[in-house]
């Protein structure tokens, strides 16, 4: 105890320096730094679908305008127009992701959503959203966890691109089992009828915009697309702060 008082005070008399939230290179200590960010913007060269917005563990052909459609996207379609994120997860980005996911650091929550937030603006696809919706926790988890990351996302999202921001239109009615390793049928599966919307009113007609922290098989997604798209809602896109790679 004594350690800690110490620590504290000295913290106070000779402050620590800024550090990058991602990597704690010296730096603003809110945004990400230079080094990170390049990380990221190399990401963004990358080919990913038009769609789904995964990226390809190896080289793919691509039109002009540097997208392509996976084989996963020409088979099945989506309720949802377009996925996109800011890259895979992996590197700083899964890093971040898992300390603020499972460590508690909510503060990663707003240099994450800077990301999401730049990837937006530069996409005249997600010019004209009306309302952003994070996708839910079940009551359960949400008491586990002490936050709902989704959340937290959207929230920050909805203050950089001055969009409103509803955490209560949809809800997760049902506990589902661990989606890791599950292949995108049995994640499918597992979330039939797990998401509700609340009232209707407040999607009807708008262009929504679905966040949460990671895109795997979309299965997450897709479930809570279809929702929102049958309670009335005009089209549905996503963000997330990682998305997946895949053979």
């Amino acid at each position: 105890m004594i350690s800690g008082l110490w620590d504290s005070l000295l913290d106070l008399l000779f402050p620590p320096l800024p550090e990058c939230p991602f990597c704690g290179a010296h730096g603003s200590g809110v945004e990400v730094c230079r080094a990170c960010h390049a990380v990221v913007d190399g990401y963004r060269l990358e080919a990913h679908c038009r769609i789904c917005g995964r990226l390809p563990e190896k080289a793919v052909p691509v039109t002009s305008g540097g997208f392509y459609l996976c084989g996963e996207c020409q088979r099945h379609g989506w309720p949802f127009v377009a996925a996109r994120a800011p890259g895979p997860y992996e590197g700083v980005l899964k890093k971040a992701i898992h300390r603020f996911k499972y460590g508690g650091s909510r503060r990663l929550a707003a240099p994450l959503a800077s990301l999401m937030a730049e990837l937006l603006l530069s996409d005249a696809l997600y010019a004209d959203i009306d309302l952003v919706v994070p996708v839910p926790l079940s009551g359960n988890k949400l008491r586990q966890r002490g936050f709902n990351q989704a959340a937290l996302l959207a929230k920050e999202i909805g203050v950089r691109l001055k969009i409103p921001v509803n955490g209560r239109a949809l809800a997760k009615i049902m506990d589902t089992p661990s989606q890791t390793g599950l292949s995108r049928a049995a994640r499918e599966i597992n979330l039939i009828n797990a998401f509700h919307v609340t009232d209707a009113r407040y999607l009807q007609g708008k262009n929504i915009l679905i966040v949460d922290d990671v895109f795997t098989t979309g299965s997450t997604m897709s479930s809570a697309a279809a929702a929102v798209k049958q309670a009335g809602a005009g089209q549905v896109f996503v963000i997330t702060a990682a998305t997946g790679r895949y053979s």
